[in-house]
């Protein structure tokens, strides 16, 4: 048969009343399972035997040389385990002490600083060598650009006279205030008649025509679709 025992400093009464089953488990994580045969183990012990004195065992000399030897080598090394506890733990309190931390953290943090002065000038070095770099790529690309502008110039100034040249060969037939009159007199004599018609072929008409002529004209030139 199996019964609980709750550990968590229930009163044994409570715990009996409670139980009333094959198995009671109000919390696994906070239970223990104990085997028992007759009685259960959180009844009080039997009237006729509270004043009872057990006979004392009889031992072997060689069990109880044995049995010392076990013991006393259970002693050397739990007292061996505690002292290894308590020195772990005086250096952690020597670890863990203000002025130790104190001290640790300053060191690290001058470390850090060397660190981090180191790393500063290694990327100063690429940041100048990148500046340089692109100073002289851009002084290039400027003196290009000057380049580019002064053949632009120089190409705009041969335009310009160019033109100049060419307005001075026609500057004799303009018209001013001392040629006017002559002018006024060729215009009038030499008249111009802009009234004329060109076809689909691009033959120019000046000469004027009736209406029949028309006709036939259109006639002639209309393009078959």
């Amino acid at each position: 048969m199996l019964r609980t025992k709750q550990i968590s400093g229930v009163c044994s009464l409570t715990l009996g009343n409670l139980i009333k089953c094959e198995q009671f488990e109000p919390n696994i994580i906070y239970t223990q399972c104990i085997r028992w045969k007759r009685k259960p183990i959180w009844l009080p012990t039997a009237k006729s035997k509270v004043f009872r004195v057990p006979p004392r065992p009889k031992i072997l000399i060689e069990e109880y040389i044995e049995l010392k030897r076990l013991n006393n080598n259970y002693r050397t090394v739990m007292k061996s385990l505690m002292q290894y506890f308590e020195n772990e733990f005086k250096k952690s309190q020597v670890q863990f002490d203000e002025i130790t931390v104190n001290k640790i953290a300053e060191k690290d943090f001058i470390q850090s600083n060397l660190i981090n002065d180191e790393w500063n000038m290694q990327i100063a070095k690429i940041r100048e060598d990148r500046l340089a770099r692109e100073k002289e790529e851009r002084k290039e690309t400027i003196l290009k650009k000057l380049l580019e502008k002064e053949e632009r110039d120089k190409r705009k100034e041969q335009e310009i006279e160019e033109h100049v040249k060419k307005l001075k060969e026609e500057a004799p037939t303009f018209i001013t205030a001392a040629n006017i009159d002559k002018a006024i007199e060729e215009a009038l004599i030499n008249i111009v008649n802009h009234d004329f018609a060109i076809d689909l072929k691009g033959n120019c008409y000046t000469e004027p025509y009736s209406d029949s002529k028309k006709i036939n004209v259109n006639s002639n030139n209309v393009m078959s679709p």
